[in-house]
Formats: C-alpha cells, sequence, structure tokens
C-alpha cells in the first residue's frame, strides 16, 4: 500500500478511534486532535490570532472561532511518514490542504449516532455542553455536502470501528 489518506467527518464520527485502529495495525495514522504539538489550535476566524478554548464556553466563541491545521507542519508530518499515511480530523481550513490527499474520506452517520458517542466518549469533552453540540448539529451538513461534492469517497461509520477500518483500506487499494 502506498499513498496519503484523508479521513474526516463531524466530530463523534469515530476519527480518533480510527487513527487508533490504523496504528494499531501497523500502519502511520495521526488524529488531529492528538499530541502532535501545534499541528492543529483554536484561532479566531478573522485575525488568526490564538484563542483559547474552554468547554462550554458558548456559542459565541465557536462563532467567532474555530479548529485550524498548521499546513506546512501537516506537509512535514506527510513527508516523514513513509509511503502510507492516514491523517484523521476535521479542521476549518482543510479545503485548503485535501489537495495533498490522494483520497478523501467521509465519515458518515445519522446524527443520533454521533450525538450519542459524544455524549459517551471518555476521551474528549468537545461537543458535550449544549451550545457544542448545538453547533455541531448546524453545520455537519453543511461539511458532509461539500466533501461528497468534491468527490470524498462516503464510509458508514455507524458500524464497529474495525469494519470502518476494513472498508477504508478496500478504498485505497
Amino acid at each position: 500500500m502506498k499513498g496519503r489518506y484523508y479521513i474526516t467527518g463531524v466530530s463523534g464520527t469515530g476519527k480518533t478511534s480510527i487513527a487508533e485502529e490504523l496504528n494499531n495495525r501497523g500502519l502511520f495514522a495521526i488524529d488531529q486532535d492528538s499530541k502532535v504539538f501545534g499541528l492543529c489550535s483554536w484561532k479566531h476566524n478573522q485575525t488568526k490570532e490564538a484563542a483559547q478554548f474552554e468547554y462550554g464556553i458558548g456559542k459565541d466563541f465557536l462563532e467567532a472561532n474555530d479548529w485550524y491545521c498548521d499546513i506546512e507542519k501537516l506537509k512535514r508530518l506527510l513527508f516523514a511518514a513513509g509511503d502510507i499515511a492516514f491523517v484523521c480530523g476535521v479542521t476549518a481550513n482543510q479545503d485548503e490542504y485535501l489537495n495533498l490527499f490522494d483520497k478523501v474520506f467521509l465519515l458518515q452517520c445519522p446524527p443520533e449516532v454521533f450525538s450519542k458517542r459524544i455524549d459517551e466518549r471518555e476521551n474528549n469533552q468537545f461537543g458535550k455542553h449544549p451550545s457544542e453540540k448545538e453547533h455541531l448539529l448546524g453545520w455537519y451538513k453543511e461539511l458532509e455536502d461539500g466533501l461528497i461534492s468534491k468527490g470524498a469517497i462516503v464510509i458508514n461509520c455507524n458500524n464497529p470501528v474495525s469494519f470502518v477500518v476494513d472498508e477504508i483500506l478496500k478504498n485505497i487499494k
């Protein structure tokens, strides 16, 4: 296997779990919400100045700021990865770097599924506060429609993680 692959979707679709499963299978995968220092951060949408997110901070913050990827750092990570690399995440500026990938996968499930997963997860608090959940429910469809129009491969993530990873891997051979 060779190539660069981006796996995206709204919060709660399993991106972090998929990155972990890919790593467990011996494949290089980066979770954009992980501890890769400086890869992604909250920034003001207009000024691009750093913003400090706190869980439950509210709707006004989420409308004025977003999660952005440092594209130059992403390029360096992809270059160092070797023959195959997966990046799992969703950022406000992902349209600016989708061209770095051979294929883009969109994880998709009904809102009640990703909402339930967000409520039950313990490794990330984002989306649990009502204002955060309202924000996610307000833009996920636009995200999905935009990615589909750009040719993203839709993967039903309503299944167990191992099955979802198998489906992704089938689509890169």
